[in-house]
């Protein structure tokens, strides 16, 4: 869930502000520079399996309060993963993998799109890794208490 937050809060803040100016220009050079790698290989792997594993684990724990958090993480996780799905098939198929001269006239605004979509994408998943930490914490207190 980590990987998912900091790689969108990168791609927010560093990533697509730079195709605010000159859409057109910047999105052909980043299409020509992902070529051998590519973001999918980073996040299609691990956020559906993070959110699968907070969704296993609720049905693992049987502490009240984990329980508790961790429905609310896995709540907030499969939200990610919905806007996520909206984001890809909507916008990044066009910017970044799609024909850029077909959509020249609404690059910015798909830029500007994505940014809103990704800040609102980051809310869920910042959430849901709250959750995830707070039971944790609350998981490693009534360890150490268990233990006195």
């Amino acid at each position: 869930m980590a990987l998912w937050f900091f790689g969108n809060l990168y791609e927010e803040v560093v990533l697509v502000p730079n195709q605010l100016t000159n859409s057109y220009e910047r999105l052909q050079h980043w299409q020509h520079f992902i070529v051998i790698s590519n973001p999918i290989y980073f996040y299609v792997p691990f956020t559906p399996l993070a959110v699968l594993s907070t969704c296993l684990l609720y049905f693992r724990v049987s502490d009240i309060q984990q329980k508790r958090f961790l429905k609310r993480a896995s709540v907030f996780g499969i939200l990610g993963i919905i806007i996520g799905v909206v984001i890809i098939t909507q916008i990044n198929f066009k910017i970044f993998f799609g024909d850029l001269d077909k959509y020249r006239d609404q690059l910015f605004i798909l830029s500007v799109m994505w940014l809103i979509g990704n800040a609102i994408r980051l809310y869920f998943v910042g959430s849901s890794l709250y959750y995830i930490f707070k039971t944790y914490i609350l998981c490693h207190q009534n360890v150490e208490y268990k233990k006195t």
